[in-house]
């Protein structure tokens, strides 16, 4: 696992390396693919590989009202990219001040302080600095100039389309997250805070914990979802609701899960879902008795799904 190193102005240099840089939001295959190769290349020099990535989205210092909904919290991010086989991660915090930062400013300044890079990998459309005025062009000028390389990544293609984070939340908005977990790599995943329910789930044998998400957290589509999460060590098939129940109208929270399994209290816990397949649309039943049938009928397929 890489080390994850926080930027500061007066952080030690991480000396010679290769560095693959990005927003890297989702971790996806496509950005998978950028940061082997450029763990390739650095064992091919010699050199060490680092990852260099910020604490959150731009956009949601830039323009908040307008940001992209994330498809991995931080610390999710960071752990991924670390299990990539560089040997760093460098974690560059995201602020106004940042943002302002000119393209050539943050090349002499920010870049060149942290490291004395010998290659840089990006992806072909990989911007930078005030108003994303800094491209690919400009950095390849750069390095020229001061010694390193540059090499801009190719998007990895699936179906002939590339492979981007907003392929895989148009995805996830339309409940296709059985596709959207190809595209990751993995299952799409999202934490939420336990918060107290009405209980209503506990009358039809399917008591659940309700899940306060964090802003900008990339919410499926609403339905009813097979998923799976781990508590204490131990993974569970989890029935998972997303939007407010029409059945129960006054519901707490728009994301509800059913641990399959598990009894006790998780009030207060953060828990992180992990979607697997999406099993129908939400409707409003008449009957407890219809619902309590489909309940039953949703849950067996989470545990067939859930592959535990």
């Amino acid at each position: 696992m890489s080390a994850v190193v926080r930027w500061d102005k007066v952080m030690a240099g991480l000396g010679p390396c290769v560095a693959a840089l990005g927003v890297f939001d989702g971790v996806h295959i496509g950005h998978q693919a950028l940061v082997r190769d450029a763990v390739v290349l650095a064992r091919s020099t010699g050199s060490s590989a680092a990852v260099v990535t910020f604490d959150r989205d731009p956009d949601q210092v830039v323009s908040p009202a307008s940001a992209a909904p994330q498809l991995l919290d931080l610390d999710d991010k960071l752990s991924f990219l670390s299990g990539l086989g560089a040997d760093t991660v460098l974690v560059m915090p995201f602020t106004h001040g940042l943002a302002a930062t000119p393209p050539l400013v943050f090349l002499d300044e920010v870049l060149l302080d942290s490291m004395a890079p010998e290659a840089v990998v990006v992806g072909y459309d990989f911007r930078f600095g005030h108003r994303a005025e800094g491209d690919v062009d400009l950095l390849v000028r750069y390095g020229a100039d001061h010694g390193f390389t540059v090499v801009a990544h190719e998007l990895v293609r699936d179906g002939g389309e590339p492979v981007t984070s907003t392929r895989i939340r148009a995805l996830i908005a339309a409940g296709e997250v059985a596709e959207a977990s190809r595209l990751l790599g993995r299952p799409h995943r999202l934490q939420g805070v336990v918060i107290r329910g009405r209980g209503e789930g506990a009358e039809f044998d399917a008591p659940t914990a309700n899940l306060q998400v964090a802003p900008f957290a990339a919410l499926p589509a609403d339905g009813v979802y097979a998923g799976r999460l781990a508590i204490d060590g131990i993974t569970y098939p989890g029935g998972i609701s997303v939007g407010f129940p029409p059945s129960f109208p006054e519901a707490a929270a728009d994301l509800e899960v059913h641990v399959i399994g598990f009894r006790g209290d998780l009030y207060g816990r953060t828990l992180t879902l992990e979607f697997v397949e999406r099993l129908r649309e939400q409707r409003r039943f008449e009957r407890a008795e219809d619902l309590k049938a489909q309940i039953r009928l949703d849950l067996a397929d989470t545990v067939r799904l859930s592959g535990l």
